[in-house]
């Protein structure tokens, strides 16, 4: 693969890791539903005037609105906004990877691989060492962990609806997603947090409140789902794909750094395994292609 599609990839990995920690900085000063709002009304307009429809039903647009744009975004922040750590959020959110199968399985009456079984076994391990071991300073919110889990329930679904799709337009479905939750996220902006909050964030609104949810529209949403597009539609996807394994890595480091979000040594050990168990779904069937092959080219 060519150095400037590595880089290009690498970048998309940088852009979509940082995004927690951007997230977390515009929940600061934004309700984390209107702050929502705010990202994806910047990724509908004016791209709506420009980009066509995907080619796709309207009930399967809705659904895919409501569960990747409202719903894993609008838990996703709403975890933040109960205290759960951006970068403990960035890691839970990859557990889409073992819904996604499950609902795969049983939507498509897929068969489950053996190593996505035991790779889901390790990472409940990694993560209940994550929840139990904690002390008073790093103790996750239940609200946090719940909105988390719904938000990777949420995202797993919108995959299969893509998958259901086939073959439709990464940048044009993202962009008429918009259709669907930018009213939804404004509607529960509205109702459960009120236009009193709304009001009073919108008076005491930064540079840094507005660049947070210009960042997420922009370069997390058009930006990274452009190049990631483009890539997995010229390169190989098991070159790719792994790298998203990245994503949560920079998650943590950079809020770790940032916001001194402390983890316990086991914590930290429950990361690991965690990411163990992604890299063991990621990685392991090609790791067996790769011990055949070899054997096959020198019997």
């Amino acid at each position: 693969m060519p150095l400037i599609d590595w880089l290009l990839a690498l970048l998309t990995i940088l852009i979509w890791g940082l995004n927690f920690l951007v997230s977390k900085v515009g929940i600061s000063e934004l309700p984390p539903l209107f702050f929502g709002f705010c990202r994806f009304v910047f990724v509908f307009f004016p791209a709506i005037f420009f980009i066509p429809k995907p080619k796709t039903s309207w009930s399967r647009l809705l659904v895919y609105g409501l569960t990747i744009n409202f719903f894993q975004f609008g838990f996703m922040l709403s975890a933040l906004g109960f205290g759960l750590a951006a970068g403990v959020t960035s890691l839970l959110l990859q557990v889409q990877v073992f819904f996604t199968i499950l609902i795969s399985a049983l939507y498509f009456h897929e068969k489950v691989p053996k190593h996505s079984v035991f790779a889901f076994v390790v990472a409940a391990c990694g993560i209940a060492l994550i929840i139990t071991m904690a002390n008073t300073n790093t103790a996750l919110p239940i609200a946090g962990l719940i909105c988390i889990i719904l938000a990777a329930l949420s995202w797993a679904t919108g995959n299969i609806t893509i998958k259901i799709m086939r073959d439709v337009n990464m940048v044009s479905l993202v962009v008429w997603g918009g259709l669907v939750s930018v009213p939804a996220f404004g509607l529960a902006s509205f109702f459960l947090e009120g236009p009193e909050l709304i009001t009073q964030s919108l008076q005491h609104l930064t540079w840094r409140g507005t660049l947070a949810f210009l960042y997420g529209s922009v370069m997390s949403t058009l930006v990274g789902y452009v190049i990631w597009g483009r890539l997995l539609s010229t390169r190989p996807v098991s070159l790719i794909a792994p790298l998203t394994l990245l994503v949560p890595i920079i998650g943590l480091v950079s809020n770790a750094w940032v916001f001194n979000e402390a983890l316990t040594f086991w914590q930290w050990i429950g990361v690991a395994i965690v990411m163990l168990a992604l890299v063991i779904n990621t990685l392991w069937p090609k790791f067996v292609q790769t011990l055949f092959a070899q054997k096959n080219a020198h019997p």
